[in-house]
């Protein structure tokens, strides 16, 4: 829920290839926002900190004090939400606008599936990794060798080696565990 049409539209787009999403509204104003989720019942909703009408942080607390069971991702467009406000408000995420549009949608999947995600302050372009990398990082931190992520992602273990050469580059680590520790504190892992 944005009030910027692009920003709407930008999201719907990404938010459209996730096979995880079912549907994808959208609302301009705080009061749209609150009359779409009584309608439709979402399990995740995204609430823009600069909502017109009353504010993110306001809407926030509503879904808190009268749909508790929904789970609420601020997103700022200006500077970083801190995570006890967000929390203190009802969220259970902050992610930047700014962010690559394979990393937002990786923490919402994973604000879909029950973590809370507040990332470290990150310059827009400081990490992107592709979908396929994020993949490959999953299974990195979860413990997997690169014969174990070839295997479950049927893929060839040279592949697995370039791609997590190519992990370890862009978040700037040497090896499985700082790339886990480095992934956990961007917010790229649950």
């Amino acid at each position: 829920m944005d009030e910027n049409e692009l920003v709407q539209a930008g999201l719907r787009a990404v938010l459209s290839d996730e096979a995880w999403v079912a549907s994808c509204l959208v609302a301009a104003s705080a009061e749209m926002a609150w009359h779409v989720a009584q309608r439709h019942h979402p399990q995740l909703v995204l609430v823009s900190a600069s909502l017109g009408g009353k504010s993110g942080l306001e809407l926030c607390r509503t879904f808190k004090e009268h749909m508790s069971h929904v789970r609420v991702v601020l997103m700022s467009g200006e500077g970083r939400l801190s995570a006890s406000m967000a929390l203190q408000h009802g969220a259970v995420a902050s992610l930047s606008k700014h962010m690559p549009r394979a990393i937002i949608a990786a923490a919402l999947r994973r604000v879909a599936e029950g973590a809370r995600v507040f990332p470290i302050d990150v310059k827009p372009s400081a990490v992107q990794l592709s979908p396929r990398e994020l993949d490959i990082l999953q299974h990195v931190a979860a413990g997997l060798s690169n014969p174990e992520v070839a295997a479950s992602l049927n893929l060839s273990r040279h592949t697995v080696k370039q791609h997590t050469s190519a992990v370890y580059r862009k978040l700037g680590v040497r090896n499985r565990a700082q790339a886990a520790s480095r992934a956990q504190e961007l917010g790229l892992l649950v």
